[in-house]
């Protein structure tokens, strides 16, 4: 298995090479079925909502969220997507969610496309961390490929770490950092089967 650490630096590394391609490739429109999960997010969340985003990217899934009332706190580790957001507008902090302490607590907390970067020894203290910046009954939204495979995506900006979860394995983990999973969704992508999961901290 690869050094931890080296390994996520390098897929930051490739982020960093990619950012702005990526927000010109993707649809500023979250998907039909994306949109379904941040609807129901927001459903789980009270009116005076505050969301932490890890992992915001472009912030076009902040951007939908915030169409729907709720507040946005956006991070992200690559320093690319947040100089991206900033031009635009937007106000995006640094965080890295493998070192820094979350500071605060939120109702909301959500991480798209992020999971698949760690090694399966991270997972556990990712969730704690996530759990802990959580109000009582706060709600988390995620999403990762499903497989039980792990492999390095070879590209022109980059490697990419992806490591695939089945869906059984990641709701054991959930339950035992303190999450109850309370809906789920598989959707075929290009390279397999991804999920979306919300989950709400148990009480």
């Amino acid at each position: 298995m690869p050094n931890a650490h080296d390994s996520n630096g390098r897929t930051v590394a490739a982020y960093e090479n990619y950012a702005r391609r990526y927000a010109a490739n993707v649809s500023q429109q979250p998907s039909e079925s994306g949109a379904s999960a941040l609807r129901r997010l927001t459903d789980m969340l009270p009116s005076t909502a505050h969301v932490l985003e890890i992992g915001s990217g472009p912030g076009w899934d902040a951007d939908f969220l915030e169409g729907l009332g709720v507040r946005v706190h956006r991070t992200d580790v690559t320093a690319a997507f947040r100089e991206f957001q900033t031009e635009r507008g937007r106000r995006v902090d640094a965080l890295d969610v493998l070192k820094d302490k979350i500071v605060g607590t939120y109702d909301g907390i959500l991480m798209l496309c992020v999971l698949q970067h760690f090694e399966r020894t991270e997972l556990d203290g990712v969730l704690h961390k996530l759990v802990n910046a959580l109000r009582d009954e706060g709600a988390l939204l995620l999403s990762y490929p499903v497989g039980e495979d792990e492999s390095w995506e070879n590209t022109s900006s980059g490697d990419y770490r992806v490591v695939r979860w089945s869906s059984a394995t990641m709701d054991d983990r959930l339950q035992r950092a303190g999450l109850t999973v309370v809906w789920d969704r598989c959707d075929d992508g290009d390279e397999g089967p991804w999920r979306a999961v919300l989950a709400r901290k148990t009480s």
